[in-house]
C-alpha cells in the first residue's frame, strides 16, 4: 500500500468535500441525554484521547483507499498519457517505415513495368526489324529470296516423330564453303540437330562413315557390326526411309552399305542389304498435312506416304485428317477451288476460287501447304484468282508465287 503524500490542507478540502450529516434532535435533548450518561458512568481520563485517536485512525483507513485509488488513477494516467504518447510514437514510426516500404515497392513495381514494357517493344522493335529485313521470316518454309546475296548449303533432314510412324522434313542452311562436298556438310550437322527440342524423335547422327564417288555418284555407308538398326523392323524402316529422302535431289544415284568395310549392312527384317532405295528427285506427287505438336504454335509440314495422281485429289485430301498417322488437316473443308488449271505439263498453278471463299492471313499456314504440294506436282509457282484479297502475308495473290525451296526450316547454332 503506497504513502499518501497529501498534505494537511489537502486533506482538510478532501474531508470538506464530503457529505454533510444533518441531526434533526433537539439540541438540548441531546445535551440532557448525554449529561445523563456522564453521570452514570464517568470514563477514565485516558479514554477520550484514546478515542479520538481511534476516530483518526477510523477516518484514515476510510479514506485511505480513495487515496490510493487517486494516485493510482494519477499513476495510471500519467502511464497511459506516455504509453499513448509511446504507441503513437510507434505508429507514426510504423507508418513511415510503412509508407516508405510501399513507396519502395510502387517504384519497384514501376520500374518492373518499364522493364516489362521495355523488353517487350524491344522484342517487337526487333521482331518488326527482322519481319522487315526478312519478311519470309516468321513463316514455316524455307524461300528462295531468305538465300539472295548468300552462299548456302540447304540441309534437310527426315526426322521421326516421337512414335515413328511419320518422318518429319526438318530444313537448315549452313555457309556454303567452296570445295566442300554436299555429304560433309549433311554429316558434320547432324550432331547440331535438335530433334528432341522440336518434339520430335532423337535419331541423328547415323553412327556410320560415309564416302561419297563423285565419278559414279555413289554413295558408301559402312557401319560397325553392333549397329542399332538391325533390331527389330521400325528402326531399319525408319533408317531407309530417312536415309532415302535424306538424298533425293542431291546429285546421288546409288547408296551402297557395308559392314566395317564388308560388303552388305544387317537390317533386321530386310536381311542383309547391299544398296538402299533413293527417293526420285521430283514429281512425288505427295500431299502436304499439318502435325501439331502440343506446344507449338506453327504445325510441321509433312508429306502424306500416299502419292496422288492429280493435284485436285491431293487437295482432297488436305481437307481430311489422316487420324492413325496424327496428321490433321491442312486446308479448312471449305475450300474448293471452282477451278484448277493447268493440271499438269506447265510450270505454274493457277487456283480459281468461288465467290463464297474469301481469304484472309488466318490463312498464311494452308497457302504454304498449298504451294508446297504444288512442289511435289512439279510446278514452280501458283497464282490465286478471285481471292477477295491482293495479299497474304509477303505474298502477293495476284501476281506468281514461288514454290518454297524446302519446308520446316530451323535455325541451328
Amino acid at each position: 500500500m503506497k504513502k499518501s503524500q497529501l498534505s494537511d490542507k489537502q486533506l482538510e478540502e478532501i474531508l470538506g468535500q464530503m457529505p454533510k450529516i444533518k441531526d434533526h434532535r433537539d439540541p438540548r435533548d441531546i445535551y440532557q441525554n448525554i449529561a445523563q450518561r456522564v453521570e452514570k458512568r464517568r470514563m477514565p481520563a485516558w479514554v477520550i484521547p484514546s478515542a479520538a485517536m481511534a476516530a483518526v485512525l477510523f477516518l484514515t483507513f476510510i479514506l485511505s483507499p480513495g487515496l490510493m485509488d487517486w494516485n493510482q488513477s494519477a499513476d495510471k494516467s500519467m502511464n497511459s498519457k506516455s504509453s499513448s504518447e509511446s504507441n503513437m510514437a510507434m505508429d507514426m514510426d510504423t507508418s513511415k517505415k510503412e509508407s516508405a516500404a510501399k513507396k519502395t515497392t510502387d517504384q519497384a513495381d514501376q520500374n518492373l513495368r518499364m522493364d516489362t514494357t521495355t523488353e517487350e517493344k524491344n522484342t517487337e522493335n526487333e521482331f518488326t526489324a527482322k519481319v522487315a529485313e526478312n519478311p519470309y521470316a516468321g513463316l514455316n518454309a524455307l524461300y528462295k529470296e531468305e538465300l539472295v546475296g548468300q552462299e548456302s548449303e540447304v540441309l534437310t533432314y527426315a526426322i521421326p516423330d516421337q512414335n515413328g510412324q511419320i518422318l518429319v522434313p526438318i530444313t537448315t542452311t549452313v555457309p556454303k564453303e567452296e570445295g566442300k562436298p554436299w555429304i560433309d556438310s549433311f554429316t558434320e550437322t547432324m550432331p547440331k540437330l535438335k530433334e528432341e527440342e522440336w518434339g520430335l524423335s532423337e535419331f541423328y547422327p547415323v553412327d556410320a562413315t560415309y564416302k561419297y564417288n563423285e565419278t559414279s555418284k555413289t554413295l558408301n555407308m559402312d557401319v560397325k557390326a553392333d549397329h542399332p538398326y538391325k533390331d527389330g523392323s521400325t528402326s531399319s524402316t525408319l533408317l531407309l526411309d530417312a536415309m532415302s529422302r535424306n538424298l533425293s535431289g542431291k546429285g546421288i544415284d546409288k547408296l551402297t552399305f557395308t559392314t566395317e568395310q564388308k560388303p552388305g549392312m544387317d537390317l533386321g527384317n530386310y536381311g542383309v542389304l547391299k544398296e538402299g532405295p533413293i527417293t526420285p528427285a521430283e514429281n512425288e506427287m505427295h500431299a502436304y498435312m499439318f502435325y501439331q505438336q502440343d506446344g507449338n504454335k506453327q504445325p510441321f509440314l509433312v508429306p502424306t506416304k500416299e502419292q496422288f495422281d492429280s493435284i485436285m485429289l491431293a487437295f482432297e485430301q488436305m481437307r481430311g485428317d489422316i487420324e492413325e498417322l496424327q496428321l490433321t488437316a491442312s486446308l479448312p473443308k471449305e475450300f474448293s477451288p471452282a477451278k484448277i488449271e493447268p493440271e499438269e505439263n506447265h510450270t505454274e498453278l493457277k487456283i480459281i476460287l468461288d465467290n463464297k471463299i474469301a481469304l484472309n492471313n488466318e490463312f498464311l499456314p494452308n497457302l504454304e501447304a498449298i504451294l508446297m504440294t504444288a512442289k511435289e506436282f512439279g510446278y514452280q509457282s501458283v497464282k490465286f484468282e478471285n481471292a477477295g484479297t491482293n495479299q497474304i502475308g509477303p505474298f502477293k495473290l495476284n501476281d506468281s508465287i514461288p514454290v518454297p525451296v524446302a519446308p520446316n526450316k530451323k535455325v541451328i547454332e
